[in-house]
């Protein structure tokens, strides 16, 4: 019988996890040489700290960390092709071609003509960014599923309307989940536009005071309900190239965090 090829993906951080260690350039040479430590090759963060986009790059190139997106923003990229221009020359320090955006705006958020406004802008954005080979990626929460009434979400538009080979996602299986969703049933649907996904676990925890209360948390990988075997696989499937923990509140040292999550994911065998 023929074997079949293993996709591996290459573990890497979201720096957001220790956002409150990167004050300055010593706490960001000092949090990045710890991530590296634990054994992670990738990450995906920013210039923190006061650095500029050059010293930061350089600090992670010394360390042996690659950066796997850019940043940029969306409502300044829309309307100045200069803020265009600067991501993309980040992206090509960096040597990525991924320029990640933050969350929709809050005015477009809860309507279905806000979902057709954003996806109109960010193709709009990805036909610049095109020119350079570059693509516009987009990190989901819970509120793009956003319902819209007849079972149709927001995600829905922002995955049917923007352009496959433009518009990339960064899913992330913890969001998923509390929107409802089957992570992998989702990591699937966005095959050949996802090469950088988030891993953090959905963790329920006591607290509740009515029996109809939900308390979670954030958790490591595999130390909630998630069921990681699945969405190892789905990543897989689809060619997922960066699997970025991301943990938004650690219940004490976010490094501990780190190394736990780390420690999971070989038992998952990523």
């Amino acid at each position: 019988m023929e074997e079949r090829m293993i996709q591996f993906m290459k573990r890497g951080v979201q720096l957001y996890t220790v956002r409150e260690f990167l004050e300055n350039p010593g706490q960001v040479e000092e949090s990045l040489r710890k991530i590296k430590a634990i054994g992670y090759d990738s990450i995906q963060g920013w210039p923190a700290g006061g650095l500029t986009e050059n010293e930061y790059f350089d600090l992670c190139e010394q360390i042996g960390l690659k950066n796997c997106s850019a940043g940029g923003e969306y409502e300044e990229m829309l309307k100045s092709p200069a803020a265009v221009d600067a991501a993309i020359r980040q992206a090509k320090l960096f040597g990525v071609k991924d320029i990640s955006i933050g969350t929709l705006p809050k005015e477009l958020r809860e309507s279905e003509e806000g979902y057709h406004t954003f996806a109109k802008g960010v193709n709009q954005i990805a036909a610049e960014l095109k020119k350079e080979g570059m693509r516009l990626l987009y990190h989901p929460h819970a509120l793009e599923s956003y319902s819209l009434g007849g079972g149709k979400k927001g995600l829905d538009i922002l995955i049917d309307e923007t352009d496959p080979d433009g518009f990339h996602f960064s899913l992330d299986t913890h969001w998923l989940q509390s929107a409802g969703l089957n992570p992998p049933d989702v990591i699937r649907r966005v095959k050949g536009r996802m090469s950088i996904v988030h891993y953090k676990d959905y963790k329920i925890i006591g607290g509740a005071v009515q029996v109809e209360d939900v308390v979670k948390m954030f958790g490591e990988v595999g130390e909630g309900n998630l069921d990681w075997p699945a969405i190892v696989q789905a990543s897989r499937d689809i060619g997922v190239e960066y699997a970025i923990v991301e943990q938004d509140i650690c219940p004490g040292d976010p490094f501990d965090s780190l190394k736990k999550s780390w420690d999971n994911l070989e038992k998952f065998g990523v």
